[in-house]
């Protein structure tokens, strides 16, 4: 399946998950794990290395979420994620973050995450859920052309109270 490969987009490289190496795969777990990352996903908790790596092999035999490292000529930029991928309906759910130690790199994920739903899967829709306490996500969601389509309320408990999950959508105009 086309979606289980590698590709390039100029000097950047996108790499699936079930191709890393074992350093790669330990930069992604250790990103993962990085609390200012973890405290914006559902699950909050410390990811082991045995689960990470099961988690990886999962993902050669699943045909519905996929997973990309993005690489430039100096630094290990980030990660991005369909799930859910419907090729039939034509849609998935999205997932962004970016190496914990590097600024200014969502523009160059959100292009290859795009490159890759729109061309290469030819999708054309893009959901996404994002918890509304974070507010540079949101802005930068609606920054490429997101827009809030609903609220799945009081959807996750963090720190004592309950917060609502914004699901924002894009269509791919370009089809």
């Amino acid at each position: 399946m086309k979606l289980r490969s590698d590709f390039s987009l100029g000097k950047i490289k996108i790499k699936n998950f079930i191709n890393l190496n074992e350093e790669e795969k330990e930069i992604v777990r250790k990103w993962r794990n990085n609390k200012d990352i973890r405290k914006f996903m559902y699950q909050k908790r410390i990811i082991t290395k045995k689960e990470h790596i099961k988690f990886i092999e999962s993902l050669k035999s699943d045909s519905k979420n996929f997973y990309w490292f993005v690489i430039n000529e100096k630094n290990y930029l980030g990660v991005f994620y369909l799930n859910k991928v419907d090729l039939l309906n034509k849609h998935a759910y999205l997932g962004i973050y970016s190496n914990p130690e590097l600024k200014g790199v969502g523009r160059i994920l959100m292009k290859c995450l795009m490159y890759i739903a729109f061309k290469v899967a030819k999708l054309h829709t893009l959901k996404l859920e994002v918890i509304e306490t974070n507010k540079n996500a949101i802005e930068f969601y609606k920054k490429h052309g997101f827009q809030e389509e609903g609220r799945l309320k009081e959807f996750v408990f963090r720190d004592g109270k309950w917060l609502d999950v914004i699901v924002m959508g894009r269509i791919n105009e370009n089809v």
